[in-house]
């Protein structure tokens, strides 16, 4: 765990924040080389992913503060709801605010919205992958108490330990706390291995829009169902605490990915 990556003088570097970074220049460029292969308009491609990335953003801060489990806390000190550099994003969010952004400008400058879509979806993938390392490093998104020799201890006072120290298994803040399952590197190698699989074995081999999107957000969907299970940090639970905010999206993105699949093109239904 090392939240801070370097210093510049006085200036500490959030590990979190940096790791997004990298992973959004990589997307950028995933997104920047599959555009100029597929001889669409790379400036429209370009332009849109920095409104989506704005808007994905302004989503992934507002379902954190909303569905992660610190509502009372922002309640009583709303200012802190701008402390971005503070961390606090949740991705789902920005999937639910990013995506009408991409319906928004495509339509508006009459572009064919799954084909850029679909270019999205391989910065997507890679970039979920590389932010898991930042939560990594942050100590956020951990998972449950293990004995197996693959989990991770993080230090004291951070986020692992104050959830233990909250849920009463550690009685002081000072006290190591209890080895957690890495559920942020399962989450990278899962992602990372979902963005190769696209990138890959489907990328040049798919003959109808939507597909990549539509199989990233099956795939994403069904890990993200699973991992939940096996992570304690607060991220907002429901029915009965059964299942997280993020599992119900996960079924709603599962659906929409499916149909994304098997409906048929716009042009092929015209045509029929």
């Amino acid at each position: 765990m090392k939240p801070t990556l370097f210093h510049l003088g006085s200036w500490g570097v959030s590990s979190y924040y940096f790791m997004g970074m990298i992973g959004l220049l990589g997307g950028f460029i995933f997104n920047y080389w599959e555009t100029k292969r597929r001889g669409l308009d790379i400036r429209l491609s370009v332009e849109g992913a920095i409104w989506t990335s704005l808007a994905g953003y302004i989503g992934a801060r507002a379902m954190h503060i909303v569905f992660d489990g610190f509502l009372d806390i922002y309640i009583q000190k709303p200012l802190a709801m701008f402390a971005f550099w503070k961390g606090g994003l949740a991705f789902y969010g920005t999937v639910i605010f990013g995506l009408p952004t991409v319906v928004w400008w495509f339509s508006h400058h009459k572009a064919p919205i799954l084909k850029y879509l679909d270019n999205y979806a391989y910065g997507i993938a890679f970039g979920v992958s590389i932010g898991r390392i930042g939560c990594y490093l942050n100590g956020c998104c951990f998972g449950q108490i293990t004995a197996s020799d693959l989990s991770n201890q993080f230090i004291k006072y951070g986020l692992s330990a104050k959830n233990q120290f909250a849920r009463d298994i550690v009685l002081n803040l000072r006290e190591m706390p209890y080895p957690v399952i890495p559920s942020q590197l399962i989450s990278f190698s899962v992602n990372m291995l979902i963005f190769l699989f696209l990138w890959i074995f489907v990328r040049k081999k798919y003959k109808k829009d939507g597909t990549i999107f539509g199989l990233w957000m099956i795939l994403y969907g069904i890990f993200r169902f699973i991992i939940e299970f096996f992570r304690a940090d607060d991220r907002g639970l429901f029915f009965n605490n059964t299942l997280s905010s993020s599992q119900l999206i996960a079924i709603i993105g599962l659906v929409f990915g499916l149909l994304l699949i098997y409906l048929p093109n716009e042009q092929k239904t015209a045509r029929s």
